[in-house]
């Protein structure tokens, strides 16, 4: 009857429009992310009463509102078509944008760690943008795979965002802006204090800093796919034959 098939249908849509299993966690561990990232940066913005004009100008503030446009594209096609596969580009960007995201958190706890007010350590702003948004980001990276899946990720891809944000530093130093009274906005990216190439004297040049951060960089994009490579073949041995 035309009434039951109306229901019926109604009752089809639904069914699309709330995805269940692992597009359902997939969703929330998305928007779990998304909030997270929001109240990271809202928080931050507070300290300074909304009113700096360099908190957009770091890479972790930078990396962690790309995290924030990605999960709130990803959300959106979990929600409206799970089983689409992603763009080429969106997939791609999926895998530059989680990998630099970690490095925020691997960077920041390597090399500023000790450098940091104990007050701002244990701060909820400082937990959310160094720690919480990317390595959940990256956890939706690694658990949650491209479906239907696209070819492997590239390592390379890891390196897009890092190498951006480098050569946006060096603009930002020659364009005269002051970060906290330093010239680049962390210190091993000063080439005006500690120079290219000096090693040694207790100071280490920006190009061997740039070296060492590539290595860790290729580490941690390295480590990324190893983990998301464990995921599909773990997904492959539960698939019924």
């Amino acid at each position: 009857m035309p009434g039951d098939e109306q229901s019926s249908g109604r009752a089809d849509n639904q069914k699309r429009r709330v995805p269940g299993g692992r597009a359902g966690r997939s969703a929330l561990l998305k928007a779990l992310v998304l909030v997270l990232g929001i109240l990271g940066q809202v928080l931050g913005l507070s300290r300074s009463n909304f009113m700096s004009g360099t908190h957009f100008l770091y890479y972790t503030n930078i990396s962690n509102l790309l995290i924030i446009a990605l999960m709130a594209m990803l959300l959106i096609r979990v929600l409206r078509a799970p089983d689409r596969q992603l763009p080429p580009w969106l997939s791609a960007a999926r895998m530059a944008l989680s990998a630099g995201v970690l490095l925020t958190f691997a960077g920041f706890t390597l090399l500023l760690l000790p450098r940091i007010d104990p007050d701002y350590l244990f701060s909820p702003d400082n937990l959310l943008v160094h720690y919480l948004v990317p390595l959940l980001a990256c956890l939706d990276f690694v658990l949650f795979l491209d479906s239907p899946p696209h070819p492997r990720p590239r390592l390379a891809w890891g390196l897009l965002l890092p190498l951006a944000y480098f050569l946006f530093s060096i603009c930002l130093t020659q364009s005269g802006v002051r970060m906290h009274g330093g010239y680049a906005p962390y210190f091993f990216l000063d080439y005006k204090t500690h120079g290219w190439f000096a090693a040694g004297g207790g100071s280490l040049g920006v190009f061997w800093w740039f070296l060492t951060l590539l290595g860790l960089q290729l580490l941690l994009s390295k480590v990324l796919l190893g983990l998301r490579d464990l995921t599909a073949r773990n997904l492959q041995g539960t698939e019924p034959a």
